[in-house]
C-alpha cells in the first residue's frame, strides 16, 4: 500500500507538471501523428512502385502469380535471395521508424526537462534541439534496430525455450535502454550509442527497485481504470437486460459507456506522459542529484534504495 500511495502521488505530482505546461500533452500526439503519415507514405509508395514496375507490365504480373502458386503447391521455403530482400526491407522500415520515434521522444524529453527545471514548454524548439541531435537520435536508433531486427530474426528460428530465452533478452534490453533518450538530451556532446546505454544501464542499476515499483504503479492507475470500465460495462448490461431492452434506456447506457471508454483513454494518455516526467525526473536525480518540479527528496530519492 506504501508503494501504491508513492505511486499515486508521483502521479498527481506529474500531473502538476503536466497541467503547469500543458503543451506537453501535444508531443505524443504529434509522434502518433507523423508515424501514422510516415505509414501512409510508405504504403503509397510502395503501391506506385508496384503500380508503374508490375501493373504496366502483364506478363511480370501473371509469371509472378505462377511462381507464388508453384511455389505454394510445392511447400517451399522463400529462395535466399527473396529472404535477404525481406531482412533488408524490415530492417530500413525499422530503422526509419526507429529514427522517427526517437526524434519525437527526444524533442518531448528536452522540453520535459526543461519544464522540470520550471521553464516554459515550446514545441518548436523541442524539435529544433531534436534536428540538432540528429546524428546521435541516427546512431542509437540504428544501435537499437539492429538488435531488434537480430532479436526478431532469431525469434522466428527458435523453439519454445529458445523464444523464450531471447523474449528475456528484449525485456533486458528495454530495461537497460529506458534513460537512453534522457541521457542523449541532457548530454548535448553525446553521440556515441554505446556511452548512451552505458549512461542508461548505469541509472537503471540506481534506480533498481522503488522505481520499478513506481512504474509499475502508474500502470495499476490504468489498470484500475480498466477494471471500472468492464464493470460499468457488466452493470449497463444488467440495467438492459432487467428493462428488457427499452430504447430509451439503450440509449442512455451507450452514451455512458462512451463516456467511460472517453475517460478510460485519457487516463491512460495521461498516466502515459505522467511516466515520461517521472523517467525524466529519475534521470535528473540519478546523474545530477536534482530534484526537480514538485517532486519531493522522498518521493525520487526512494527510488534509488538498492536491493540487499
Amino acid at each position: 500500500m506504501r508503494r501504491l500511495a508513492r505511486s499515486w502521488s508521483i502521479f498527481r505530482k506529474s500531473l502538476a507538471v503536466i497541467n503547469q505546461e500543458r503543451k506537453l500533452l501535444i508531443f505524443p500526439l504529434i509522434s502518433a501523428f507523423a508515424m501514422f503519415a510516415l505509414i501512409l507514405l510508405i504504403i503509397a509508395g510502395i503501391g506506385t512502385v508496384a503500380y508503374l514496375v508490375i501493373g504496366s507490365n502483364p506478363e511480370m504480373m501473371q509469371s509472378m502469380a505462377a511462381a507464388a502458386e508453384s511455389a505454394e503447391s510445392a511447400e517451399e521455403e522463400p529462395g535466399m535471395l527473396v529472404q535477404i530482400v525481406s531482412v533488408a526491407i524490415f530492417a530500413v522500415f525499422y530503422l526509419v521508424t526507429m529514427v522517427l520515434t526517437n526524434f519525437c521522444n527526444v524533442a518531448f524529453y528536452s522540453e520535459i526537462i526543461r519544464g522540470i527545471y520550471g521553464e516554459p514548454v515550446r514545441i518548436g524548439r523541442g524539435f529544433g534541439y531534436a534536428l540538432s541531435r540528429f546524428k546521435a537520435i541516427f546512431l542509437w536508433s540504428l544501435l537499437a534496430s539492429t538488435v531488434g531486427v537480430i532479436l526478431s530474426m532469431l525469434s522466428e528460428r527458435a523453439g519454445l525455450l529458445g523464444k523464450l530465452i531471447i523474449r528475456l533478452i528484449g525485456v533486458v534490453w528495454a530495461v537497460a535502454s529506458a534513460f537512453a533518450i534522457p541521457a542523449l538530451v541532457c548530454d548535448p556532446a553525446l553521440d556515441n550509442p554505446f556511452q548512451a546505454l552505458k549512461l542508461s544501464a548505469v541509472a537503471i542499476k540506481k534506480t533498481w527497485g522503488e522505481s520499478l515499483a513506481g512504474f509499475v504503479g502508474l500502470r495499476i492507475i490504468t489498470g484500475m481504470g480498466t477494471i471500472l470500465l468492464v464493470l460499468l460495462t457488466a452493470l449497463l448490461i444488467a440495467v438492459n437486460v432487467m428493462t428488457g431492452g427499452v430504447p430509451a434506456v439503450m440509449i442512455g447506457s451507450a452514451v455512458v459507456w462512451f463516456i467511460g471508454l472517453v475517460g478510460l483513454f485519457v487516463l491512460g494518455y495521461l498516466v502515459m506522459v505522467a511516466e515520461q516526467v517521472y523517467r525524466a525526473s529519475l534521470y535528473l536525480y540519478a546523474q545530477y542529484d536534482v530534484v526537480g518540479a514538485d517532486f519531493s527528496e522522498d518521493e525520487i530519492a526512494g527510488a534509488f534504495k538498492m536491493k540487499k
